[in-house]
Order: C-alpha cells, then sequence, then structure tokens
C-alpha cells in the first residue's frame, strides 16, 4: 500500500458505513449486504492469504472489522464465517475476526 501525502489530499476518498453500536447483552452484531459475495482462499506460492469479493461484500467484511473495532467491544469478541453461513463461496476457509486487546 502506499502511503498518500499531504499534496495528495485531493486522491483520497471518504466511504461511510454504518455499524451497529455494541451492546454487552447482544455482543457484536453485524449484518451482510444482499448479493454481498466474499471467499477466502490460500495461495501456495508465494504463501499468502486471499480474501476477495465483490463490492457489496467487501462493504460488508468493512463492516463487520469496524464492528469489532468499537472501543467497547471486549477482547476475545470475535465473529466466525465459513462457507454454510451462505455469505462464503462454497470451498472458501473458515474466517475468524476476533479483537485482541493486548497490545
Amino acid at each position: 500500500m502506499v502511503a498518500v501525502s499531504d499534496d495528495d489530499a485531493e486522491a483520497v476518498i471518504q466511504m461511510c458505513v454504518d455499524v451497529q453500536k455494541y451492546c454487552p447483552d447482544n455482543g457484536a452484531v453485524s449484518w451482510w449486504d444482499d448479493e454481498a459475495i466474499c471467499r477466502a482462499e490460500v495461495e501456495r506460492s508465494p504463501a499468502s492469504v486471499v480474501i476477495s469479493g465483490n463490492r457489496r461484500g467487501l462493504i460488508s467484511l468493512a463492516r463487520h472489522l469496524l464492528t469489532l473495532a468499537q472501543e467497547d467491544v471486549p477482547g476475545g469478541n470475535h465473529l466466525d464465517f465459513d462457507e454454510y453461513c451462505g455469505f462464503l463461496d462454497e470451498g472458501s476457509l473458515a474466517l475468524r475476526f476476533e479483537v485482541d486487546r493486548s497490545g
């Protein structure tokens, strides 16, 4: 990723994504947009994890991560996804996104 300098400020856009406010009674709650598609795969050479998706899928994934990034969400809270949840393509790896408050 390339850093954006002050001279390139006009090249930066702001995107807004609604997230549900964290509530200890309900935990971290998020949702997928209609027609969202994501997949997670491992590439062997070079070894890497590839997460890809359509526009709705990537925005939904951003929503999930921003939901967990709220200051009030305690460490250890997580969201799990697999191909059976209906939002990851068949054959995708299972994904767990978890809050780490240790550092």
